[in-house]
C-alpha cells in the first residue's frame, strides 16, 4: 500500500486535453502558414493583389496568436500541475552556496581531496 503522504496521479491535477489541442491546433496554423505564403504569391502575381496581402497578413497573425495562445496556456497549465503536486521547490539563497571553509580557504569537513584545486590551466 502506498503511504498517505502520496496523490494519487488524477487526484487534483488539471486536465491536458485543451493544452494538447490548442498546441496541435498551432502546429497545423504552423505547417499551413507556408501554403498560404504560397498562395497568397500566386494571387498576387495574378492580379488580386489586396487579397493576396490581406492572406499574407491574416495568416501570420492568426498562427502567431495561436502560438501565443498555446504557450500562455502551457505556462499556466505546468503551475497548476506543479501546485497541485505540491513539489517542495526552494530557491536557494546565496549562503547556501557556501561550504565550510577554515582560513586558508580551504573546505573543513567536506570528505573531498581538494589538493588538485587551483586555477585551471591551458595545455
Amino acid at each position: 500500500m502506498a503511504p498517505a503522504t502520496l496523490r494519487r496521479a488524477g487526484s487534483s491535477t488539471p486536465s491536458a486535453k485543451p493544452l494538447l489541442i490548442l498546441t496541435a491546433a498551432a502546429i497545423l496554423l504552423l505547417v499551413a502558414l507556408p501554403i498560404a505564403l504560397l498562395v497568397a504569391l500566386f494571387m498576387i502575381v495574378f492580379g488580386h493583389v489586396a487579397s493576396g496581402f490581406a492572406l499574407i497578413g491574416i495568416s501570420i497573425v492568426v498562427s502567431v496568436g495561436a502560438v501565443v495562445l498555446a504557450g500562455a496556456s502551457g505556462i499556466r497549465h505546468l503551475r497548476r500541475v506543479v501546485e497541485a503536486k505540491s513539489f517542495r521547490v526552494v530557491r536557494l539563497g546565496q549562503q547556501d552556496y557556501r561550504f565550510n571553509s577554515d582560513s586558508a580557504g580551504d573546505c573543513v569537513g567536506c570528505g573531498h581531496d581538494h589538493s588538485n584545486d587551483g586555477p585551471p590551466r591551458i595545455v
